[in-house]
């Protein structure tokens, strides 16, 4: 939260009480809210918050390496402010997002293409079923 301050302050933007509600919103999250999500929880207390500021607030802390920005869906953009190291993987029927283990060091373990100087991120989206989605997709057996 401080260092969400911090960078608002030092890259001139202006530190106002929506912008401080949506980091206090994500500080602490281990779920992968949208915007449009953070905009339902926090309207009824911010009736002047709009879209665009989520946006334009998240898209600071992004730049500032305080939260990543999901874009494992075509039709939304989910924010994780878990910065550890993993991965993301995405129900295709329901849409929950979930947080998976993965070994970076073996990902960034290959032969570097000519023309690319350095790899500085990546990002790894698995799709499929959640299992109460396959569950559903799955007729029971009849006994």
């Amino acid at each position: 939260m401080d260092e969400g301050i911090r960078y608002l302050q030092n890259s001139g933007a202006k530190i106002t009480e929506t912008r401080v509600a949506i980091m206090q919103s994500l500080e602490n999250r281990y779920d992968h809210p949208s915007a449009e999500q953070l905009f339902i929880e926090l309207k009824p207390k911010h009736p002047t918050l709009s879209i665009a500021t989520i946006y334009s607030t998240t898209q600071l802390l992004a730049r500032a390496s305080l939260l990543r920005i999901l874009s494992i869906d075509e039709k939304k953009v989910y924010f994780d402010p878990n910065l550890t190291p993993h991965g993301h993987f995405m129900c295709r029927t329901c849409k929950r997002l979930f947080d998976i283990p993965v070994d970076y060091e073996s990902i960034f373990r290959f032969d570097t293409p000519s023309g690319i100087s350095s790899v500085e991120a990546a990002e790894v989206f698995f799709y499929g079923l959640c299992t109460k989605c396959d569950g559903k997709r799955r007729p029971m057996a009849k006994v």
